[in-house]
This record gives structure tokens, sequence and C-alpha cells, in this order.
């Protein structure tokens, strides 16, 4: 989070209105609406779209718009967004908590809101009832992080179609989801997640983690960084590494990350007999070092919106094995900057992993490779192409779109 504090805004930021009287301005290259924007995540742990909101209401700030972020009390996002922007604590309990829904449009009113962003499936739900109660009536804009097909009943397709001004999606692959699902593809716009690219791939000291988690520096370390959920499929990578460690008997393998299917997980490493092979880390702060110290990166999601686990691999000049799914091809092209076998495919998955560990040079050529093209998955591209498209929303709704 270094590097954000605010700085001086070169462009002037003015009303559109007034765009008229500043032709003579010179360093007025482009006129910006002034916009208050909410931010609503019902999250309580630490995802990819949590840490795209720290990166937002970070780029924001600088640029100089007023933000508040409303999101559950005691979640990490109070605790790394106050720098940011305005905290509003809001226990929201399900989509269809009405008290949670009259406490965001009192602070949508209040604050005198312009735009709300919504970041999560339970904070679309909420943020959508509440903004259409309020009586400032602000834009709504949504966040679509999964490839997940919309449920099959009137309500989860009216949450699409019934006052949301834009739909973002994190990837074309998602966008298509949405599209066959029935919601006009002009409503959706595509921005991919960013990284910090500096932060993974900069040298750092993580010989410290050789101790703390028992690994033996000279065997291979093959890793996998997300949530223990479903569509993740731990299942299919323990799997491969079972298939692994029969002809590379000291392999070690990572799984980074916590969730619901932990203990369940635990027990398949047990019926494995991999307990000497598998370290589970649970939640981790300093993905960056851990990075650094693995030989191979695994992503095997049989459903997948984009996955910047694998961006941030890249940047680490880690070498990646993915599946074949959701947006993820849009990241990794297969035998040019990575390696992609089909979803829920075990021994593809396993034949992919012991070639990047026997075969250097592929995994080098790989690395770099994906090292220059994770480039483009910069957070302040994010930052921007989201300010966009505010301001076009903003634009259309004041009659003042160029």
């Amino acid at each position: 989070m270094s590097g954000c504090k605010p700085q001086h805004i070169l462009t002037t930021v003015i009303t559109m209105k007034h765009a008229k009287n500043v032709k003579n301005v010179k360093n007025v290259k482009k006129a910006k609406i002034t916009i208050k924007i909410l931010h609503i995540d019902t999250s309580l742990d630490w995802r990819g779209g949590q840490q795209q909101l720290l990166y937002l209401s970070c780029g924001l700030q600088k640029k100089g718009y007023p933000q508040l972020i409303a999101c559950q009390p005691n979640s990490l996002l109070v605790k790394r967004c106050q720098e940011y922007a305005s905290i509003t604590p809001v226990r929201m309990r399900g989509e269809w908590d009405i008290a949670a829904v009259w406490k965001l449009a009192q602070l949508i009113d209040l604050k005198g809101v312009q735009l709300i962003h919504l970041h999560s499936a339970h904070a679309h739900a909420l943020g959508l009832m509440a903004a259409n109660i309020s009586k400032s009536k602000p834009a709504v804009v949504v966040s679509r992080r999964v490839d997940f097909h919309l449920r099959k009943n009137p309500l989860s397709w009216l949450k699409y179609k019934m006052g949301v001004y834009k739909i973002i999606a994190v990837s074309n692959a998602v966008k298509q989801v949405l599209v066959s699902d029935g919601i006009h593809p002009e409503m959706i716009d595509i921005v991919y997640d960013g990284i910090d690219v500096e932060q993974f791939s900069r040298n750092m000291d993580s010989d410290y983690l050789y101790q703390e988690l028992g690994l033996n520096p000279c065997y291979p370390i093959v890793g996998i960084i997300s949530a223990l959920a479903p569509h993740k499929d731990h299942k299919t990578f323990l799997q491969a590494c079972s298939h692994v460690k029969k002809t590379n008997h000291f392999v070690q393998f990572l799984i980074v990350g916590d969730g619901e299917l932990r203990w369940k997980l635990q027990q398949m490493v047990k019926r494995l007999n991999m307990g000497n092979n598998v370290i589970f880390t649970g939640f981790r702060d300093d993905i960056p070092q851990i990075l650094s110290i693995m030989d191979v990166f695994v992503a095997s999601s049989y459903l997948e919106g984009l996955n910047t686990s694998i961006l941030e691999a890249q940047s680490s000049g880690v070498p990646v094995i993915a599946t074949k799914t959701g947006g993820i091809p849009e990241i990794i092209r297969d035998g040019i900057n990575g390696l992609l076998v089909l979803p829920k495919h075990p021994d593809s998955l396993a034949e992919g992993i012991r070639k990047l560990i026997n075969n250097k040079t592929l995994s080098s050529q790989l690395a770099a490779t994906a090292k220059e093209d994770v480039q483009r998955f910069n957070k302040e591209a994010m930052i921007d192409a989201t300010e966009a498209i505010y301001q076009r929303v903003m634009g259309v709704l004041t009659g003042t779109q160029q």
C-alpha cells in the first residue's frame, strides 16, 4: 500500500457545464465530472475482489475523488482502506437484510452520493434496493467477478436488468456468460483486474519461510494460492500431486489460503498418504514472499472469472500451469507464457507439473515471456478504465457526455 498518499492533480477537475469556459486553459486536457462515490462490499474475508477495491480506492483518492466505503464491521477492508476513503461499517446479513438496506439508503442521502459501485454479490442486491429507495437516486455500477451463470429465477435476473447503469466484467469470459443469460452486451464493459507489478517483481527476503513452513530449499516447491472453495477444485490439484509424487518423491506442495473445504481437503491428503508432502498454510499476508520460493504455480479451477493469483505468479517469475476455463485463457497462451490443461483432468495437470519441474529451459522461457505479458494487467490500467466508466455513466445522466 506504499506510494498511495495524495499527490498534486495535474488535470483540473471541473464540471462539464463549465467546459466551454476553459478552452484557453492550457493544463486542461479533458474535463471531468466531480463524483461522490460509495463502494459497497459485504465480504468478511480477503480475496481478489477486496484487493481490487483497495487498489481502486487508493487510485481514485490520488485522482481527487471523494469516496465512501460501506463494509462489514471488523472486516479487513475497514483496516486496509481507511487511509483512502471514509469507512462506514454496516452489518449486512445476506442480500435481503432490510435493516442494512435502510442504513445504506440513509448514508446515500446524508452524504449526497452520486454513484454507487457494488463489489460483491450480496452488495449488489442490498445496494440496488438502497439506491432505489433513497431520495438521491444515485447511478449504480456493478462488478461481476465470476463466470457462474445467473440463477434461474426472476429476482436474480432483475438484479442485472433494473436500475443498473453498467456492469463491469473482469474478463470477456464473464461478459459472454452474462450475455448468454440475457444481459444486453452494451450494458457490460470489460475491465481486467490489475496487480501491483512492482510489488511482485522485486527481490525480497523469503528465507524465513523454509523454517516456518518446514520446507527443504533443495527440493521443488509446487503451490496453489486461492480460497478453499469448490470451484477452485483443490481435489483435482491433490489428485495431480499424488501422481507427481509417484515419480518425484521429494516434491513439496503448498496450499495457500483458507475456506470452507479445509477439513475435507486435509482428510483427502491423509487418504492419499501425502501428509509429508502437502502443507496447508492458511491465509497469508506475505504472498510476494511465498511466490518467490515456488518453482511451479498451479491454478486448478473448473470455473474462474480471471484469477489474479496467476498474474501475481507471472509477475514474480514463477512458471504457471492452469486450467483452460473462464478468463484464464485471456491471460495464458498455452506453450508461450504458461501451460493450459483441461479442467478436472488430474493426469494432464500432473504431466504439466512434471514438465515444468524437469524442463528448466522450458520453465524459464515461459516465465520470462509471462513476466513481459503481465505488464498490461497493472493496477493503474484497472483504475483508469474504471474511472472512465464512472465518467461515461455520469455524463449520460447529466446530459454532459462528450
